[in-house]
């Protein structure tokens, strides 16, 4: 008898929620999941596992930079 392969990403490994949202943040939703060339639900899981400080963390490093060529030059 054959085993049963174990479930990986499925949806059973998922709960189902529903959520009530603006119609204007849907679209743009959508609208970013095609550009991304994924499903909205795809779209919305991704953007709430990214790091939000993530892009923050990039601009202070570019403004360190920014500071220190200044400094360099005084």
């Amino acid at each position: 008898m054959s085993k049963k392969p174990e479930p990986t990403t499925s949806q059973e490994n998922y709960v189902h929620s529903g959520i009530r949202m603006p119609p204007e943040l849907k679209t743009a939703l959508k609208e970013a999941a095609v550009q991304n060339g994924r499903s909205l639900n795809a779209e919305i899981l991704a953007r709430l596992q990214a790091n939000p400080l993530e892009p923050v963390l990039a601009d202070l490093a570019e403004l360190k930079q920014m500071v220190r060529k200044v400094l360099s030059q005084i």
